[in-house]
């Protein structure tokens, strides 16, 4: 079963999944107001999309018309729906719910591009949205999708499977048992079954957790600061918490959290110009791109690229890929895999020219070198998976740190092995083991003294090449399926899963 949801996860972007999960949510709203719920008029729902993303994609364009920024499409539909889901429903007896959805979509597309402090928005659109809207015209937020119980299995189920494609589940649970938490300890004990009963089936508890918790560009990206992010979101957002007279809503919450996160997280949008394109490998290349400003990231770190395209696909505009290049170097490289079916994306990768530009933001990711120097490594790739380890081998040849490492590289054919110089001078010059897997004919290739595997690697070959495999830290970088069978055997060969790091691929 588990297979099935991450085989089905992988062929979809992490933006098309939100979409698709506020898209259920929404037609289950309609269903539960056709089926009598007399806050939720159907015809006011549809009324309340509409308006909210005309007016989310008519501000969208002008910004991005006038200050000339690619934007991702799916981006600002994923801001209108969620006020569609939150903003009370339309109602043309009361002309202010018109007005209050049209002015929350307005600030909140706006605020992408105002409320910004070195090229990075500092706060949850939908939450100055919804802020907006409601010191403006006094019509908060109602936050409908959280009040209605019927709702809840789908606010729960699908907010599972968007936590479990972008790895958030741990900061969910922060946020949640922060929120529970907060509630008990302001709660009378003999009111406390009301107080959590009202908390979990009529709060936006799991809907702003699942939707707007995990929202990527104004959350905290660090494994503690997201920890923390989540925490103040939970505390915040309980229904108990004031600062005298005032207390606390939800989007109100997100406001504040967002000024944390900006504090403790990487900041700004770089726009990157290619400077060069170089084929590392079969249908593998690397571009090279010079930022507007210095990048600070530890190596193994990811950007989110955001391109210009004419014309798009369902896959979208915006792509995670790893920096490959070291964090002191002059240049920013990164390597991408590409297929005779590729998306719209990586086909306007392939025909960029030199002085083109890219944008990156969102400098995030924990799958980095332990600070610790003493302990040993096994970095396991697969494919285009080596990128990140291209990352912190050349920021460990450029220190001239040595560290006790072990690289097993995977690929179906010779001609897919990349970085061969880079790897080459990794063992000459810090004495890391180098272990190349093919699975198909090793063919014609030089691999000097490096170990060589024909066939798939597998528990007796792993444990060959890798005597001391129970004493290394493990990180498996590469696709989804080959990240997920590496993880198998790795814990059947019984190394702990605390000392395994993962980083999966979804080849988009």
């Amino acid at each position: 079963m588990m297979k099935l949801i991450r085989r089905s996860l992988n062929g979809v972007t992490m933006y098309r999944l939100m979409v698709y999960y506020l898209g259920i949510l929404f037609l289950g709203g309609i269903a539960v107001g056709m089926m009598g719920a007399a806050f939720l008029d159907p015809v006011g729902l549809v009324v309340s999309l509409v308006l909210s993303v005309a007016s989310a994609w008519v501000t969208n364009r002008l910004f991005s018309f006038f200050l000339k920024l690619p934007t991702n499409a799916e981006s600002v539909h994923i801001t209108a729906l969620i006020l569609a889901l939150i903003m009370p429903p339309a109602d043309f007896a009361d002309p202010m719910t018109l007005a209050a959805i049209v002015l929350a979509s307005v600030a909140a597309i706006a605020s992408k591009f105002i409320l910004t402090i070195g090229h990075k928005h500092i706060f949850n659109p939908v939450a100055i949205g919804a802020v907006v809207a409601g010191l403006a015209l006094n019509t908060p937020a109602l936050w409908w999708v959280g009040g209605t119980p019927q709702l809840l299995p789908l606010v729960i189920l699908g907010g599972l499977l968007v936590a479990y494609k972008i790895e958030r589940l741990g900061m969910i649970a922060v946020y949640i048992l922060s929120n529970l938490a907060a509630v008990l300890l302001t709660t009378p004990p003999d009111m406390m079954g009301m107080a959590l009963q009202q908390t979990l089936l009529y709060s936006p508890l799991f809907f702003a957790g699942f939707a707007m918790l995990t929202e990527p560009l104004t959350a905290a990206h660090g494994r503690w600061s997201r920890h923390v992010y989540a925490a103040i979101v939970g505390v915040l957002s309980s229904s108990n918490i004031h600062i005298g007279t005032m207390y606390f809503s939800p989007e109100m919450a997100f406001l504040v959290a967002n000024i944390y996160a900006w504090a403790a997280s990487p900041k700004g949008r770089f726009k990157m110009k290619l400077v060069g394109v170089e084929e590392i490998a079969a249908n593998c290349y690397e571009f090279v791109f010079q930022s507007d400003r210095a990048l600070k990231f530890r190596a193994g770190q990811y950007l989110d690229w955001t391109l210009g395209l004419s014309g798009s696909d369902k896959r979208g505009n915006r792509r995670p890929f790893t920096i490959a290049s070291a964090p002191g170097a002059s240049a920013v490289r990164v390597g991408v895999k590409f297929n005779p079916h590729g998306s719209a994306f990586k086909r306007g990768l392939l025909r960029m020219q030199e002085g083109d530009t890219i944008y990156g933001s969102q400098i995030a990711g924990t799958f980095v070198l332990p600070r610790q120097r003493e302990k040993k490594l096994l970095f396991i790739a697969g494919g285009i998976g080596i990128t990140p380890f291209r990352s912190m081998i050349a920021d460990l040849l450029e220190r001239g740190e040595k560290r006790d490492i072990v690289l097993v590289y995977a690929n179906r054919s010779a001609d897919e092995i990349a970085y061969r110089e880079l790897l080459t001078r990794a063992r000459n010059e810090l004495g890391m083991k180098v272990v190349y897997a093919v699975s198909g004919e090793p063919g014609s290739a030089i691999y000097d003294d490096v170990t060589l595997v024909q066939g798939r690697m597998d528990e007796t070959n792993l444990r060959e090449c890798v005597p001391d495999l129970d004493e290394r830290r493990v990180y498996v970088s590469g696709a989804s399926t080959m990240v997920s069978g590496f993880l198998k055997m790795l814990r059947k060969c019984g190394v702990r899963r605390r000392w395994i790091h993962t980083d999966a691929f979804a080849g988009l």
